[in-house]
């Protein structure tokens, strides 16, 4: 099986990843749901709808990391390695997992995705100031506040053990699913599809940010996920964007465990002159990222050699670099 569909056209390519992704996430998904069900003797009707969860029941936390571990494996791990093996006879290299030419890209990495909070918090005052007809945004602000219940039960424990617990459930998990799926995977794809290491970095992003289905973290999502994208270009290497992710995620856990308020205060955390420090925020990034870009070694030709299927309907000819 491993490189079978490796010739294959990008545009086909990318089909067959959604649809082995959806079908993964469905049929392994309900398959992991009904073994939890029996395991917990918790109904599947009330485990698939959250409205109705009993969150004062000591069993709703051990639930919540098993649905996690679930999501996991079935909607990136799977996926992830089925695609990786179909796509390449390498897929190690396919996907990114080597070190980076230069080591000091992770610290890079890591410090850019830190030095953008300030500019997320702002996107976030941005995203939150947009408004929709009264039922509609009635019906976002119910998705968002059914979301958020899951992390503040997770988040609101305050053990050593519930720490390591939320760092490695929360940050872990989405550090290495996500970039495996939406950097390593997605993102390779359709920077092939489109020739362009920018479109492929955006419209990567834009669907990393709209899995997340909570419309008032769109924005800052959407530029994290830009931000992971060019340091996993520029680096050559996934690992140094699964640190960046894991890093990030884990800092802001650890600030709510120092700060419980944060969970109950979305102003806590506000600075006082929010688009100041948003701009001081960019001009830093973009001279890490401008840092990345010049010392990397990274090209679209030594990243696809051997990839591309040349004059073919789904391969489109667009050869703009970031």
């Amino acid at each position: 099986m491993r490189g079978l569909l490796k010739g294959k056209p990008a545009g086909t390519q990318f089909l067959i990843f959604i649809s082995i992704t959806l079908a993964s996430f469905f049929l392994l998904g309900i398959a992991g749901t009904i073994i939890l069900s029996q395991v917990t003797g918790m109904g599947l009707l009330e485990m698939s709808d959250s409205s109705k969860w009993n969150y004062a029941d000591g069993q709703i936390v051990t639930v919540i990391r098993a649905m996690q571990a679930i999501q996991l494996v079935c909607l990136f791990l799977v996926p992830t390695y089925l695609c990786a093996s179909l796509f390449s006879t390498d897929s190690k290299k396919y996907l990114g997992l080597k070190a980076p030419s230069n080591g000091r890209y992770y610290i890079a990495g890591i410090v850019i995705l830190l030095l953008a909070i300030p500019l997320t918090n702002l996107l976030g005052e941005l995203n939150r100031s947009v408004r929709f007809p009264a039922g509609v945004e009635n019906w976002m602000k119910t998705q968002e506040e059914e979301a958020a219940k899951s992390f503040k039960l997770l988040l609101s424990d305050q053990s050593v053990t519930d720490l390591i617990l939320n760092i490695f459930f929360i940050a872990g998990f989405a550090a290495v699913g996500e970039e495996l799926l939406f950097r390593g995977l997605a993102q390779r794809l359709l920077i092939r599809l489109f020739k362009s290491p920018l479109a492929g970095i955006l419209i990567a992003s834009f669907l990393f940010s709209a899995m997340h289905m909570q419309f008032y973290g769109f924005l800052p999502r959407f530029t994290l996920g830009i931000l992971l994208g060019l340091v996993y270009w520029y680096s050559g290497s996934l690992w140094v964007s699964i640190l960046a992710h894991f890093v990030y995620d884990t800092f802001l856990i650890i600030i709510v465990y120092k700060n419980p308020a944060l969970l109950n205060d979305e102003n806590a955390l506000k600075l006082s002159n929010i688009a100041l420090a948003g701009g001081i925020s960019v001009a830093l990034v973009t001279a890490l990222v401008v840092w990345m870009k010049k010392r990397s070694t990274v090209t679209y030709e030594n990243v696809f050699d051997g990839d591309a299927v040349k004059n073919h309907p789904f391969d489109f000819e667009q050869n703009t670099p970031v």
